[in-house]
């Protein structure tokens, strides 16, 4: 019989349900005073002094000025201190893994990556456990503070129990990420898809803060997206939305792994882009770099590599854009690098698809901003999203 996961609580402090409902009211009214904390947690003002007084002697939460009075004495407003909360994120890929300690804004205090031993479930568990606490005791933070993980991992994951149900990049099947995790640590733990999470770095750390509707295309390890509806990741019964790399989008396109023709992957993933290039003109590009510099020195293959691209990219934002009434789209990974070749030509190409189909709306295109941390917050992202209600 399967055990229950450990919820969003736990008997520590800040981890038990109404300390979990204070930080939270503060979270979300910026600053509130304790009579405002009683009244929308509807707990007794007692207990709201008992909590308070011991979140302040542990510095979690500050006093911050002096509140307006509806009569009788000012009351003193409460504010949360970011930098003495944090949260863990983890990003687990084939070839390596990256553990990174936030704090509530997503300033990352500390990170680290190393290549796993193995790719055996348990034994890279333990490995990725043993990483974890060599990094949290680096970095000289009480564990008390420390809100819990979120887990990045390539695959179809059921993320309501924490499993991942397949990944090809991984070569698992049916792993229980959570509980295995939960197991060595006392933390409550959270597991998504990657391109999910990323789509959660975006929405709590990147551009689209004023964004209600958005689709990141993530383009790394393979291609998938996350999308966020409503300012609400949209992840579908079965955790399959956003799975679009190996749906055919040209006919008689490119071949793919998949042995179908035409699927967005094949023109996206870059180690199949430098094969194309490879083997239509004997030469080997070495990464991105050198593939943009062919583009730029007009090189006829390399030129051609990005056409193909830019049309299909433009279908599936079209398709997307439409079905979904995006208003924003959001390229990650590898891609983003070629933000000045590719924005400009890939918004006006796939507009006036949307202006023919009689589609008046307009949806624009960005780069992640984020960088090569854009994983591992994805990660924090993706527990932030389940401690907070996400700021409008």
């Amino acid at each position: 019989m399967e055990r229950e996961r450990r919820g969003l609580s736990s008997t520590s402090l800040i981890r038990s349900y109404n300390v979990v409902s204070v930080l939270q009211t503060l979270y979300r009214e910026g600053a509130c005073s304790r009579a405002r904390l009683a009244k929308v947690t509807k707990m007794s003002p007692a207990t709201i002094t008992r909590i308070v007084s011991e979140l302040l002697s542990q510095g979690i939460i500050t006093e911050h000025g002096i509140g307006k009075s509806n009569g009788g004495r000012k009351p003193i407003l409460l504010k949360l201190s970011y930098e003495k909360l944090f949260i863990i994120g983890i990003q687990i890929r084939r070839d390596q893994v990256a553990l990174g300690l936030a704090d509530l804004k997503g300033k990352l205090m500390r990170k680290t990556s190393y290549s796993p031993y193995s790719l055996e479930p348990d034994t890279l568990i333990r490995e990725l456990v043993q990483e974890l606490q060599n990094l949290m005791q680096n970095a000289n933070v009480k564990k008390e503070h420390i809100l819990g993980v979120g887990v990045a991992i390539s695959g179809i994951v059921e993320s309501e129990r924490g499993i991942l149900l397949q990944s090809v990049n991984l070569g698992w099947r049916d792993v229980p990420v959570a509980e295995m995790l939960e197991k060595y640590l006392d933390f409550p733990v959270v597991v998504e898809n990657d391109a999910n999470a990323a789509a959660l770095a975006e929405l709590w750390f990147g551009n689209p803060k004023n964004v209600a509707n958005f689709l990141l295309l993530k383009t790394s390890t393979g291609v998938g997206a996350g999308i966020i509806y409503n300012r609400k990741l949209l992840t579908g019964p079965r955790g399959m939305a956003g799975e679009i790399g190996h749906i055919p989008l040209k006919k008689d396109g490119q071949p793919c792994r998949c042995g179908q023709q035409g699927c967005l992957e094949t023109y996206l993933y870059f180690p199949d882009v430098l094969k194309r290039y490879q083997s239509e003109t004997g030469k080997e590009l070495k990464d991105w770099l050198e593939l943009y510099t062919k583009v730029l020195n007009r090189d006829p293959v390399a030129c051609q590599i990005l056409e193909d691209l830019i049309e299909i990219l433009s279908i599936a934002i079209s398709l997307c854009g439409g079905l979904l009434d995006l208003d924003m789209v959001i390229i990650s990974g590898i891609w983003a690098n070629f933000k000045e070749l590719l924005i400009e030509r890939l918004e006006r190409k796939f507009q006036t698809t949307l202006e023919l189909s009689g589609l008046k709306k307009k949806i624009s295109v960005h780069c992640s901003t984020l960088g090569e941390d854009s994983d591992l917050l994805g990660a924090v992202g993706l527990f932030t999203q389940k401690w907070f209600t996400p700021p409008i």
